[in-house]
């Protein structure tokens, strides 16, 4: 497997770092609340989602020297990342799946998602650049 090469996502850079406080998936969306600063809250809805994993940050090593919140806390992972594991079994129909994309949420439990539209960042507390 290559080594994960990926882009933080441009929308999430408002917010310097993040916590994650909840997790849900409806069976349309997965829906991600997280906190900034202050009291900046933001929530990150996928849709189009093919899939999703919950790792603890010890699992995946691989990213810690250039994918940390140090450098962003949402990024597309454009190679060396989950898809290119499931893809790898054989198994995996990613052709059900038009567009299917990556992205990582990295805090103390990483989140991997597999999804065909990007990300919406909704800000539902203060705005993160005044918190």
């Amino acid at each position: 497997m290559r080594p994960p090469r990926c882009t933080p996502y441009p929308p999430a850079t408002r917010y310097e770092r993040v916590v994650t406080r909840s997790l849900r998936y409806d069976m349309e969306d997965l829906i991600l609340e997280a906190q900034g600063p202050g009291y900046s809250f933001a929530r990150v809805v996928f849709r189009g989602v093919a899939g999703f994993r919950v790792l603890d940050e010890r699992d995946l090593t691989e990213f810690w020297d250039d994918y940390h919140q140090g450098n962003g806390w949402l990024y597309e992972v454009h190679e060396g990342g989950w898809l290119e594991l499931e893809v790898g079994r054989g198994r995996f129909f990613r052709e059900f799946y038009e567009g299917l994309r990556e992205y990582l949420v990295v805090c103390d439990q990483c989140v991997s998602v597999l999804s065909t539209e990007p990300p919406e960042i909704i800000d539902v507390g203060a705005d993160p650049e005044g918190a």
